[in-house]
């Protein structure tokens, strides 16, 4: 039903799409799929698991907010920093005995960007998780800072990239195990026309303690269009996972929905 609405709603912003400034709804289409991109907007987004590998039977489901906050030049450093705060508002997750739900960690990252072209962007900064989870299984227990890189490339109607980020634990439940993962996040989307794309996120964790990994695959389709005078953007993006290391889900789905400010700060941050 939400894909449903989602497609719905974006087939009737097809008007406005085409009566915009093409270079800069393309542009905009690129900052909306980025991960971390210099316009501010609010994503909504839920991640949805009908199958479980391993000793897990049943659902599970991942609702976040995320809000991609950048900073002009002036306010902090002499580069522009580009920060990305995740919180888990719901995390279900499917347990021996039944279903359990609650929140879930809480993930800032702040990258200082270095411009290496017109079309090429590199960044580096810390990434720090929070253990704010409610529920014992739905998070990790542990206070987490370390280093994180991102790359992005925008060759005509691509956008092509990665961050990586390996936060370790310094702190927190002494009864819980040690946190040291890589968490590589490879993304890519095609432009079609109108401000529909193609795009492919998948969010790979290869655990430094456990020695175990995750590697979905993944390739979704949305829309970036105008909603009146609010700019928003919408997908979904289905998965497989292609690892079989522990109760990790067999395959998802996710849905998302972004409200874009590109005149934030007072001008468009988007070129």
């Amino acid at each position: 039903m939400f894909v449903v609405c989602c497609l719905l709603v974006a087939s009737a912003g097809l008007v406005r799409a085409q009566a915009t400034d093409p270079t800069k709804h393309s542009e905009l289409v690129n900052q909306a799929n980025a991960p971390i991109s210099n316009l501010f907007q609010i994503r909504l987004q839920d991640a949805y698991a009908p199958a479980f590998q391993g000793q897990l039977h049943g659902q599970g489901n991942l609702f976040s907010i995320a809000v991609t906050m950048p900073l002009p030049e002036y306010r902090l450093l002499p580069l522009p920093q580009l920060s990305l705060l995740t919180i888990p508002v719901a995390a279900t997750l499917p347990l021996p005995a039944g279903a359990l739900t609650g929140l879930g960690d809480v993930r800032f990252l702040d990258i200082a960007v270095i411009d290496a072209g017109h079309s090429l962007l590199f960044g580096v900064g810390p990434t720090f998780v929070f253990p704010t989870a409610s529920e014992r299984a739905t998070g990790q227990g542990k206070w987490q800072t370390g280093p994180a890189v991102a790359v992005a490339f925008a060759p005509r109607k691509w956008l092509i990239g990665a961050i990586a980020q390996n936060p370790v634990s310094f702190a927190g439940d002494s009864t819980r195990p040690k946190a040291n993962a890589l968490d590589l996040q490879p993304f890519v989307t095609y432009q079609i026309s109108h401000g529909w794309y193609l795009r492919s996120e998948p969010q790979m964790i290869f655990d430094w303690e456990t020695n175990k990994q995750l590697l979905p695959l993944e390739m979704g389709l949305g829309r970036v269009f105008k909603l009146g005078p609010q700019y928003v953007n919408c997908f979904v993006e289905p998965a497989w996972n292609v690892s079989h290391d522990g109760p990790t889900p067999r395959y998802a789905i996710t849905f998302g929905f972004s409200l874009l400010f590109p005149d934030f700060w007072g001008k468009r941050t988007t070129r």
